[in-house]
């Protein structure tokens, strides 16, 4: 099995064996489907803050110690997907882990580093992968749903608008960020009023207002979509979803506007 073939998936806390319970009996809950995920993410839009960065270990300290214990990755990206606690996709130098992560043991995160490293004997990764499931199982489960894509109603008439900012997509992804940033689905707005665009996390998608598409002066939806990709590029990196400096790098070498709002230069008959 190749390296990318591996994801750990959460079932749930493994069952204990019964043993004797001297207090009353509990009264009988409804049970919880496997894989509860963790509390959901808020929606993280141009004018809202983004999740509260993880607790513990930032990003580039928690890669120096999967590194010391010889995992060949460069980049680690939090996540709070609950199901898939840890992943390696098509980039073979990111490694995507639950924010959970940032607070184990050093011992936990060499056996994810055994884990997760080409070449080591299937009865030591073994070894590893229960080590690392038995913290996993170990982590508090919360009762919240996982979160629901919105439903969309696709209007025919926005199909070319939407070709039109997933050919800007493409384009920025490919020469700015070096094809790095997922595909996510991109939809219009209809009923986007005091906003151009959102980039949401949960579920992972950009939506572009449909009144700035059909008449925003050209090249208006796209800064928009420039100014989302950056969201995604944040998110994807495990920084915080801001409009901080690192935000304001960015946005400058995107040409685009370097603050959470700005004018629109609208066409000659502005819409109502």
């Amino acid at each position: 099995m190749s390296l990318k073939d591996i994801i750990l998936d959460l079932f749930g806390p493994a069952p204990e064996p019964d043993r004797p319970d001297p207090r009353p009996a509990p009264r009988p809950r409804k049970p919880q489907p496997v894989g509860t995920p963790l509390r959901p993410v808020p929606a993280v839009d141009v004018v809202d803050a983004a999740p509260p960065a993880p607790a513990g270990r930032g990003e580039h300290e928690l890669l120096a110690l999967l590194r010391k214990h010889g995992a060949p990755y460069r980049r680690v990206a939090f996540t709070n997907n609950r199901r898939t606690m840890i992943s390696v996709g098509r980039d073979p130098t990111l490694i995507r882990m639950n924010h959970s992560f940032a607070t184990a043991d050093e011992g936990i995160l060499a056996e994810v580093a055994v884990l997760y490293t080409p070449g080591v004997k299937p009865r030591r990764k073994a070894q590893a992968k229960a080590v690392v499931q038995a913290f996993i199982n170990a982590l508090p489960l919360e009762s919240a749903p996982p979160p629901r894509a919105r439903a969309r109603r696709a209007h025919p008439g926005d199909r070319v608008h939407v070709e039109r900012m997933q050919a800007e997509f493409d384009r920025i992804n490919r020469e700015r960020f070096g094809g790095r940033l997922p595909r996510v689905p991109i939809h219009l707005s209809r009923v986007m009023r005091r906003r151009n665009g959102h980039f949401s996390s949960h579920p992972l998608e950009i939506v572009i207002s449909w009144k700035l598409c059909v008449h925003g002066e050209e090249g208006q939806a796209e800064e928009t979509m420039r100014h989302e990709m950056i969201h995604l590029w944040q998110y994807i990196e495990g920084a915080p979803v801001d409009h901080g400096p690192a935000f304001r790098r960015m946005a400058h070498r995107l040409d685009v506007h370097p603050r959470a709002t700005r004018p629109v230069k609208w066409k000659r008959t502005r819409p109502t």
